[in-house]
C-alpha cells in the first residue's frame, strides 16, 4: 500500500485495535443499550467492574464510561505500555429490505468521531466507523465517514446480521479497497450481545472481501469462546496464510474462553506474524487462565496491574506474543491515518 509504514525505518506506536464505546444517550451522545441487555448478568458485571454500576441513575453513564476509559488509556500510555487505541461505533441491525430493527446496542459514528476530536483526547484515539451494508444509504454513510477520518470499518455479522457473502456488500468492499480502509470483522463465538446468525462467525464468509482486495482484520481470529461455540481457528489460519491482506486480532484473549488459543497460534508458522493486538475493552482481563504457562508468582504479579489495558498487554507479552503483534495495526492502518489523528511513532508525524 502507498502509505504503508516501513517498520525498519521508524519506531511504530503500540495501538490497541479493539475498544468499545457504549452509553445510554446521556449528554446527547445518541448511544443506546436495550433495557434487557443493560440489566443482563454480563452488563451488570462490567458496570460493577468499571465502577459505574449506578451511573445511569444520575444521568452520567456515558460520560463516566468515557472518563474511565480515558484514565485507562492515559495510565497505559504513561507506563509505556500503549500509545493509542481504536474506538468503535456500532450500527443498528437492518432488515433485508433496509429497515432499522430493534438493536440491543447502538453507538453512532458521530459520537465516536466527537470523542476522537476532543482536544483532551487528541493523539490517543482513532475512530472506527460502523455502517450496516443493508442500509439504503450505506455507501453514502461510508464515504462520509471516510472523509471525516475513519481509520477502519467495524462489523459484527453474527449479531448485526450482515452477511459478507451477500451481493449488497460488494459495493462496500470495492469502496473500502479503493480507499485503503481496513474492515475489522468479528469472527468466532460471541457472548456480549445476542447472536442471531451464528454461522456468520465463520472467517470463510470473508473471502469475497479478501478477493476484492479489502484489508480484513478478523477479530478474535476465529476462536471459540464458550463451550458450545463453533470453532474456526483453522479456517482463519488458512486464510491468513493465503491472503496477504488477511489479519487476525487478539481481542479477549486474556479471558477464560480464549487464553487457551495463544499457545496454538504461537505454533502456527506464518500466522502469528499476522496477529494484531486488541483488548476488547471493557471485557474483564485476567492472567489466571495462563497459570500453566506462567506459574503462580507471575500470574499474581500480572493481576496486580490495576489498568485493564496495560494488564492485557503485559499478559500477552509474558505469554510470548512477539513485539510486531503490538505494532502491526500501525502498519496496517498506514501513516496517513495515524498522522491525521496525531498518533505518532518516532519521526511519524514529521
Amino acid at each position: 500500500m502507498k502509505d504503508e509504514i516501513p517498520s525498519t525505518q521508524i519506531s511504530l506506536p503500540v495501538i490497541d485495535a479493539h475498544i468499545h464505546l457504549a452509553g445510554l444517550g446521556h449528554g446527547g451522545t445518541g448511544c443506546s443499550v436495550s433495557s434487557r441487555k443493560f440489566n443482563s448478568v454480563m452488563f451488570r458485571m462490567m458496570r460493577w467492574m468499571l465502577g459505574i454500576y449506578n451511573a445511569h441513575k444520575t444521568g452520567r453513564l456515558d460520560q463516566e464510561y468515557l472518563e474511565i476509559l480515558d484514565r485507562e488509556v492515559s495510565s497505559a500510555v504513561a507506563n509505556g505500555a500503549l500509545n493509542a487505541v481504536v474506538i468503535y461505533a456500532h450500527d443498528h441491525i437492518y432488515s433485508e429490505n433496509g429497515e432499522v430493527q430493534n438493536s440491543e446496542l447502538y453507538v453512532p459514528n458521530d459520537y465516536v468521531f466527537a470523542c476522537a476530536e476532543r482536544e483532551s483526547m487528541r493523539g490517543r484515539y482513532l475512530p472506527a466507523m460502523s455502517v450496516h451494508p443493508y442500509r439504503r444509504d450505506a455507501l453514502d454513510e461510508t464515504e462520509r465517514c471516510i472523509e471525516r477520518g475513519a481509520v477502519a470499518m467495524k462489523w459484527l455479522p453474527n449479531s448485526q446480521g450482515m452477511d459478507p457473502c451477500d451481493r449488497r456488500c460488494t459495493a462496500i468492499f470495492e469502496l473500502l479497497a479503493a480507499r485503503k480502509m481496513p474492515l475489522i470483522v468479528h469472527t468466532g463465538g460471541e457472548h456480549t450481545v445476542t447472536v442471531i446468525r451464528p454461522e456468520l462467525g465463520n472467517p470463510e464468509t470473508l473471502r469475497p472481501a479478501l478477493d476484492l482486495g479489502v484489508t480484513v482484520i478478523m477479530a478474535h481470529s476465529g476462536t471459540r469462546s464458550g463451550i458450545f461455540d463453533d470453532h474456526w481457528i483453522d479456517e482463519f489460519c488458512a486464510l491468513a496464510r493465503k491472503y496477504p491482506n488477511c489479519w487476525g486480532d487478539t481481542a479477549a484473549f486474556c479471558t477464560p474462553g480464549r487464553t487457551r488459543w495463544i499457545p496454538k497460534l504461537l505454533r502456527e508458522q506464518d500466522v502469528v506474524e499476522k496477529l494484531i493486538h486488541g483488548s476488547d475493552y471493557p471485557v474483564p482481563v485476567t492472567a489466571w487462565f495462563a497459570l500453566k504457562e506462567l506459574g503462580c508468582a507471575k500470574v499474581r504479579e500480572l493481576n496486580r496491574i490495576p489498568g485493564i489495558l496495560e494488564r492485557d498487554i503485559r499478559i500477552k507479552r509474558a505469554l510470548g506474543l512477539p513485539d510486531a503483534v503490538f505494532t502491526n495495526v500501525a502498519r496496517v492502518l498506514g501513516a496517513e491515518k495515524l498522522r491525521r489523528w496525531f498518533v505518532c511513532g518516532e519521526n511519524l508525524c514529521q
